[in-house]
């Protein structure tokens, strides 16, 4: 999807990681994560970023897609997702997570990964509500309380066995390219303050206009993505077990069976 956490794909297109692998990729924009699954599974496309969720997960099991990298995850100083203040609720002195006992909480899918969150702390996309706080509401960042796994980077079985080559070499495009993100984006010094690397500028510009984002709310909303891509694959256990225990998905998914973890030197048990 056209959203900041593809950030460090472009970021390694841009550099012409892929090109030193020998790869051409065309990138497909999708409207929803889950007509991105759909475009993985029936083979429209090799491999998908997507977030994860409920439909990602029954996708998976019923499409055997297995999960390869990390594309971003929810991370103190880098929020994805925040509450929404009401003015009555700010005004009434609603100023942090003890005041979510017995609040009203609106999520917009029952099914997604901000549902997931919710039980952890909870949520409205970071970027959307930056318009609503220049009207004067108050914001509370779902990541000041709770980190987890967002999104990720998958293929099918199927392709990976096939063509095993292929993955190998987009997987170290990829990771040259989170690595330079993370140079980049994601530097700050001990006073909390943000240190731009130095192609911070041609970046932010280069994926703002293949966003089709206002480069200042791409500074603002960038996201969080390990310099190596690697997964928080216990957060990915415990969400299928959420979603298990509140009769989303499958009771027989294993969450290792969803995992190829090889392609980024891990192993199953791998947890960061």
């Amino acid at each position: 999807m056209r959203e900041a956490s593809a950030a460090p794909l472009l970021v390694a297109v841009d550099a012409g990681y892929f090109r030193s692998e020998g790869l051409s990729p065309q990138l497909a924009f999708f409207d929803n994560d889950e007509s991105v699954s759909a475009a993985v599974a029936s083979g429209k496309v090799d491999i998908g970023m997507a977030a994860l969720s409920a439909a990602f997960y029954r996708n998976a099991a019923a499409h055997r897609l297995k999960i390869v990298a990390s594309r971003s995850s929810d991370q103190t100083g880098f929020p994805m997702y925040v509450f929404l203040i009401s003015k009555e609720a700010s005004a009434a002195g609603f100023s942090g997570v003890r005041g979510l006992s017995n609040a009203r909480i609106g999520v917009a899918d029952a099914d997604s990964g901000e549902y997931y969150g919710l039980y952890s702390a909870a949520i409205l996309p970071f970027a959307t509500a930056l318009h609503a706080a220049r009207q004067g509401r108050s914001l509370l960042r779902l990541s000041d309380f709770a980190q987890w796994q967002q999104g990720v980077v998958f293929a099918s079985a199927q392709k990976i066995a096939a063509d095993r080559t292929l993955m190998e070499r987009f997987m170290r495009a990829y990771q040259r390219g989170t690595a330079e993100y993370a140079l980049n984006f994601l530097s700050y010094d001990d006073g909390g303050d943000f240190i731009p690397g130095s192609h911070y500028a041609q970046y932010l510009d280069s994926i703002a206009r293949q966003l089709n984002m206002p480069s200042d709310i791409l500074a603002r909303t960038k996201t969080y993505c390990d310099r190596r891509a690697n997964l928080d694959a216990a957060d990915i256990a415990k969400q299928v077990q959420f979603w298990q225990s509140r009769g989303r998905i499958d009771k027989s998914m294993v969450a290792a069976d969803l995992l190829d973890l090889s392609f980024i030197g891990e192993e199953h048990s791998a947890s960061h």
